[in-house]
């Protein structure tokens, strides 16, 4: 019995050992530095350096609530959770969405000044006063970032290619990036490529996939199409990364695939049901083509945008989304560590959220003991995914995670969860609808 038993500590430690590295998934921080109008005047004169104080001397205290975007406490706890959590990461993916919706407008009910010039210092300093508080958090530890589409200057789903934005951002970040693509290239379009630090041989590219959008505006001036600029770069980086015998991993703000809550809410009903997209076709398909042609140095992908804990499976590859740190859709705040091997192999996460927005933070659930499966990659998830369609306590554990654990969102999934289970695979509108009229008459 003791030599069966030390057996079985040595295979344990075995398996524990192939996924021995652990890094910090974070989305949709959506920061706002106007939830105390008391302090946007001083905000607006400072330089980014007393922000801090400025912030830390509000007399708002409580976290913003269901409905709200992040505010400095929420944030400033969640930080420190995080730390709490995993103290050293081998390093931080941010899918994008720093700055909280509407920040346009808020700024102009606000600000003092409100030109144009004003405001886009003023998205540069909370920009950077993001990047900083993560920094304080998580110093020497290489940080990640990815565009949302409520990152520029010029309005939301808007970017200058090129732009003065992007240089700011560039330079704002640098220095937490550390080596790779990012200072020359992030500026021409918001997209580059790191080498992922403590892994063999694993490359992040990380995409601008707002330029892919249906809602996508060019506030810059005319040029060759950006979009199709960043696809062809996608296409050679990934030629190069199987030519240096590297593996990848996409990280991106907006998914491709169905954008099911429009489609829901507004599309119609079956049979002529008008499901949305999130990105445009041609630019979907195109993306697609590279991604299945490029399946075997894709490990996955990396995304936010929905503020559900989810996943997707698209052209022989999983896209996992991290849940939001912020509350606005009446999720709970959540953030996610995820168990990688030295070869970029993804064995599970842990998810750990803010039940209610109100303290303690509490481990929410872990993928392998939730689901049962050992690996995170596009067979289990192909699993889990027709377990969600026909067992109805997979469907509920699904969708209870899906929202962090937050009761009214869990029940609004779970009252159209058709929809969402068929967004899990079909990519296109046509694929989308079969699937869910389909669905409904089972």
């Amino acid at each position: 019995m003791k030599k069966a038993g030390a057996l079985l500590l040595s295979l344990f430690a075995v398996a524990s050992s192939a996924f021995a590295e652990k890094f910090l998934s974070v989305s949709d921080i959506h920061f706002n530095p106007f939830a105390d109008p008391a302090i946007v005047a001083k905000l607006e004169a400072a330089d980014v350096s007393q922000w801090d104080a400025i912030l830390a001397s509000s007399t708002v205290t409580a976290f913003s609530p269901y409905g709200s975007d992040v505010n400095d406490p929420l944030l400033r706890s969640a930080l420190a959770e995080m730390q709490k959590q995993i103290p050293s990461p081998q390093f931080v993916l941010i899918s994008g969405d720093f700055l909280a919706h509407g920040f346009d407008k808020a700024y102009q009910q606000y600000a003092t000044d409100k030109s144009q010039a004003a405001y886009s210092a003023f998205v540069t300093k909370t920009v950077a006063y993001v990047a900083s508080a993560l920094r304080k958090a998580y110093p020497g530890v290489r940080i990640y970032p990815t565009l949302g589409n409520n990152d520029s200057d010029c309005g939301d789903y808007a970017l200058a290619p090129n732009g003065a934005f992007l240089k700011s951002f560039r330079d704002v970040w640098s220095p937490i990036v550390g080596p790779g693509t990012f200072h020359r290239r992030f500026p021409t379009g918001g997209y580059y490529h790191a080498d992922a630090p403590g892994l063999k041989d694993v490359r992040i590219i990380a995409l601008n996939t707002n330029l892919f959008s249906t809602k996508f505006k060019n506030c810059g001036s005319a040029g060759p199409d950006p979009a199709l600029r960043q696809l062809e770069w996608l296409e050679a980086e990934l030629l190069l990364a199987r030519l240096e015998g590297k593996r990848a991993w996409l990280l991106f703000h907006i998914p491709p695939g169905m954008d099911v809550y429009d489609s829901l809410q507004y599309g119609g009903a079956c049979p002529s049901l008008k499901a949305q997209t999130f990105w445009k076709d041609g630019y979907a398909q195109k993306y697609l083509r590279i991604a299945a042609a490029h399946r075997h140095t894709i490990i996955g992908s990396f995304a936010g945008h929905t503020h559900m804990d989810e996943f997707r499976i698209a052209a022989g590859n999983f896209i996992h989304i991290t849940p939001s740190l912020t509350p606005v859709f009446g999720n709970n705040p959540a953030f996610e560590i995820v168990d990688v091997g030295p070869g970029g192999d993804v064995a599970g996460y842990v998810a750990w959220h803010l039940p209610n927005a109100t303290l303690p933070w509490a481990r929410e659930y872990s993928f392998d003991e939730a689901y049962g499966k050992p690996k995170y990659d596009v067979a289990t998830l192909t699993e889990l995914a027709a377990a969600i369609g026909s067992d109805p306590a997979t469907r509920e554990q699904y969708f209870d995670d899906y929202s962090s654990s937050s009761p009214k969102s869990t029940a609004g999934a779970l009252a159209t969860w058709q929809g969402y289970w068929c967004g899990l695979q079909a990519m296109t509108e046509p694929a989308f609808t079969a699937c869910y009229c389909a669905s409904l008459k089972q």
